[in-house]
């Protein structure tokens, strides 16, 4: 093998690297949310919206990991009584998808209590993300009730 192949190799090599580090670190983040059309109210779903926190968690049937995403979230919410949870098919729900900016699966959505868009997860959560997207959906909410 010559020179030229062994460098080829290694550079191809050295940016594969870089990409999935890259998608790694960027996966199961919260992250702003895409639009200032993600209300809730636009969003045509016969879905009430939580006094405090509804979750979206966008999932497709081929999807491996979104019934674990789906129990990780149950089990951080289970003694919060005022955050609803739902399901919804990206596939099955493609125009709401769409409007969403849903792009892969699973993909959490957070809405305050107000249907703004707090923030959105892509792929699956770190452990400790949820609750801290929670909280600080908890706080923004208290220091507008606080603000009024």
């Amino acid at each position: 093998m010559n020179q030229n192949h062994v460098f080829l190799i290694t550079s191809v090599l050295v940016i594969s690297t870089f990409i999935g580090l890259y998608f790694n670190f960027s996966r199961g983040k919260l992250v702003k949310k895409y639009a200032n059309e993600s209300e809730f109210s636009k969003l045509n779903l016969s879905i009430n919206l939580s006094s405090d926190t509804t979750i979206l968690l966008f999932s497709t049937e081929y999807c491996s990991i979104c019934p674990g995403v789906k129990r990780q979230i149950e089990n951080q919410i289970k003694n919060s009584k005022d955050v609803s949870l739902h399901q919804i098919d990206a596939v099955e729900n493609i125009a709401v998808a769409r409007k969403l900016h849903v792009k892969s699966s699973p993909t959490t959505i957070f809405f305050d209590a107000t249907g703004n868009e707090f923030g959105r997860i892509i792929g699956a959560p770190k452990l400790n993300q949820l609750q801290e997207t929670l909280n600080k959906i908890n706080k923004q909410e208290k220091e507008t009730t606080n603000a009024n």
